[in-house]
């Protein structure tokens, strides 16, 4: 015995019909905009081919950040640790990036800056052999500060009206 193929109604045809219409219009309105983001991130590649890792952190990065984080690798030993400050008004993620640049070094976090207290205060919550550096992670673009831990303690007591 031999199948039929089955019968298609009139309204099978026009819907796919109109499936076919909709995605050759899909393809006529996205494929000119992928082909230039395409065309312009194939040129960025070429472009960097022969880039050094260090160019492509500034390059991503920028020279302010880039800076920073090599001035704080400088004063920080590898097998060291800091005290890691959220300078942002919210949690944007600066501290993880922070963290991120500047491994192998420990971090310590303290909290966000906006709601430590006064420095007499955090410097009795500190272990006697708390680290000699802080550093202030704030919110892109801005490159993280860094700063010795007395002087961010004396910075806080003064916003404190206490110093």
């Amino acid at each position: 015995m031999i199948d039929k193929p089955p019968v298609r109604s009139f309204a099978d045809s026009v819907f796919r019909t109109v499936v076919l219409v909709l995605f050759g219009l899909f393809l006529v309105v996205s494929l000119p905009t992928a082909a230039i983001r395409t065309a312009k991130r194939t040129a960025l590649a070429v472009s960097t081919l022969a880039e050094s890792p260090e160019g492509a952190r500034r390059r991503v990065l920028g020279e302010r950040w880039v800076d920073a984080v090599d001035g704080i690798r400088r004063a920080v030993p590898e097998n060291g640790a800091y005290l890691l400050v959220n300078g942002g008004l919210e949690w944007e993620g600066g501290p993880y990036w922070v963290r991120f640049d500047l491994v192998p070094r420990r971090a310590i976090y303290l909290g966000q800056l906006a709601e430590l207290s006064d420095g007499e205060t955090v410097r009795r919550s500190l272990p006697p052999d708390a680290p000699q550096y802080v550093v202030i992670a704030l919110r892109e673009p801005f490159p993280p500060v860094l700063m010795k831990r007395e002087d961010f303690l004396r910075e806080l007591d003064r916003r404190h009206g206490r110093g």
